[in-house]
């Protein structure tokens, strides 16, 4: 289900959380930088036809994470960004990559584009491989927002 204000509970402890939010760009949200969040994702789901999705459990509902795809305006050749955020309860039990599958596969039917972008911290080994098990290639390291990161990407295949 795309991620929508009706999330802001869910997302705002998520976000909120220092050990989840250590290696996201921002760091730390607060509720209203959730909320600013949220409706970001609201708009590109109505723009774009893609965006984020709310990873729910399936037994009891409750929050899980959330994934998929966002607009990257601010890194030149890396317009989209795939990006994930996983509550902590949840780490090293295969949640984000088997999202990251569905998301993906999905994704290729949403967007145009040939390549889709990811952003990791170096010191960051957990994305790094969920990111290596879903198929993409370390690209190379780049200068974003004053700090060097890793660069990510996947392409197409027909």
């Amino acid at each position: 289900m795309p991620l929508s204000s009706a999330d802001l509970d869910e997302v705002g402890a998520l976000y909120g959380d220092d050990a989840v939010m250590e290696f996201v760009d921002g760091g730390v949200r607060t509720r209203e930088q959730t909320k600013s969040a949220l409706a970001a994702a609201e708009r590109c789901w109505r723009a774009e036809g893609w965006g984020l999705w709310v990873i729910r459990d399936a037994t009891t509902g409750g929050l899980i994470g959330e994934a998929g795809l966002q607009h990257l305006f601010d890194v030149d050749g890396a317009p989209t960004d795939f990006g994930f955020t996983v509550a902590r309860r949840f780490w090293d039990q295969g949640y984000a990559t088997e999202a990251g599958h569905v998301i993906l596969q999905d994704a290729w039917d949403r967007y145009s584009g040939d390549l889709i972008h990811a952003v990791t911290d170096p010191e960051n080994s957990r994305s790094d491989g969920v990111l290596h098990k879903l198929g993409f290639r370390l690209v190379e390291d780049r200068l974003i927002h004053g700090k060097t990161m890793n660069l990510w990407e996947i392409q197409r295949t027909r």
